[in-house]
């Protein structure tokens, strides 16, 4: 037998044993299940146990199955019906443990419309469930509001005006550390517009139109950072952010 037909029958054996290896592989157990969930700095609204009960509901205990059986981007599918998931990846190791790898929304404001409807939106803009069990400490937006979000994936300035403009608003906020920690809630009137509400104090920022937003922002850090300092808050009903290069002050 010569080099060259050797060679051929070892690469060929090692080949067999390969195909080999892997159809025995295949037709294992999946040994567990690993279940993480990132929460990118939010709280935390799902849990592995919850995702473990959700798997479990569809799919019975995944023990159960051969890892030839295991439908990754099924699962992953499944997953991502649930609009407070951002994104789901679902692989099997070489060790047979089905790892599961979930990142939860981001939500920053919490719509309530003039039908009683609530709903999360993150900071991509898009609609999440309101969970039953646990609630994120974010911006409240409700008042005159008859958007309704039922059946929409992603907010847009078309659709929701009222609700997207709220969005901008809030991500303006969360770019200013020290106004994001100072504002509570966001109302909608018709009449004036988008008005602020504090954690702290007894007055209404009256943010009025999205004209001149980045100034209107603009001036009410500058209040903030130096005008409540010297002056305080409680002497105010109203701040009043609508006129051009100027904070107007209402007193009580």
């Amino acid at each position: 037998m010569n080099k060259r037909i050797k060679l051929i029958l070892i690469i060929f054996a090692i080949f067999l044993l390969v195909i080999i290896a892997n159809v025995t592989i295949k037709n294992l157990n999946v040994s567990k299940v690993d279940i993480e969930v990132i929460y990118k700095g939010s709280d935390q609204l799902i849990t592995k146990n919850q995702v473990s009960i959700l798997l479990n509901k569809k799919y019975g205990s995944f023990t159960n199955y051969k890892r030839k059986e295991i439908d990754e981007e099924e699962i992953e599918m499944f997953l991502k019906k649930m609009n407070f998931v951002h994104s789901v990846d679902v692989y099997l190791d070489l060790l047979g443990v089905l790892k599961v790898s979930v990142v939860q929304n981001n939500p920053i404001l919490r719509i309530i419309n003039n039908r009683g409807e609530q709903y999360y939106i993150d900071d991509e803009g898009n609609v999440c469930n309101i969970l039953k069990r646990k609630s994120a400490n974010v911006l409240i937006v409700n008042g005159d509001i008859g958007e309704a979000l039922r059946g929409v994936q992603k907010i847009d300035s078309v659709k929701t005006p009222i609700i997207y403009n709220t969005y901008i608003i809030a991500s303006k906020l969360r770019q200013n550390g020290i106004l994001y920690n100072q504002i509570d809630q966001i109302y909608y009137d018709k009449k004036t517009k988008y008005e602020l509400l504090p954690k702290v104090g007894d007055y209404v920022i009256r943010f009025g139109g999205m004209e001149n937003i980045d100034d209107k922002f603009l001036k009410l850090d500058n209040l903030y950072k130096e005008g409540f300092l010297e002056f305080g808050w409680d002497n105010y009903s109203e701040v009043k952010l609508e006129f051009d290069g100027q904070v107007v002050c209402v007193r009580k």
